[in-house]
């Protein structure tokens, strides 16, 4: 068995998906930042660089809706939207 580099993947508020990978990357780098947790039910919120708030709620990797899909590049993990085109 492979361990893949993400063990959650978070719906957020704003209509974007994003793995534990994500999250933890824009709090690292202070994109986001940590305002508060819930445990049951588990979720989380976060302030984005806008200032704005944004909830963080687990799900799992399988309710991804259709044009979303995990893409894993070494030990990244990110949520795409594949329905979106590349701008030229």
């Amino acid at each position: 068995m492979v361990a893949l580099p993400f063990e959650t993947v978070f719906e957020g508020s704003n209509g974007r998906y994003y793995t534990d990978w994500q999250v933890r990357h824009r709090l690292r780098t202070d994109e986001w930042a940590f305002c508060m947790q819930q445990r049951t039910p588990h979720r989380r919120l976060v302030e984005t660089d806008d200032d704005a708030l944004l909830l963080l709620v687990p799900i799992e990797p399988e309710e991804l809706p259709a044009g979303r899909e995990i893409r894993v590049s070494g030990c990244r993990a990110r949520v795409v939207d594949t329905r979106r085109v590349p701008s030229a």
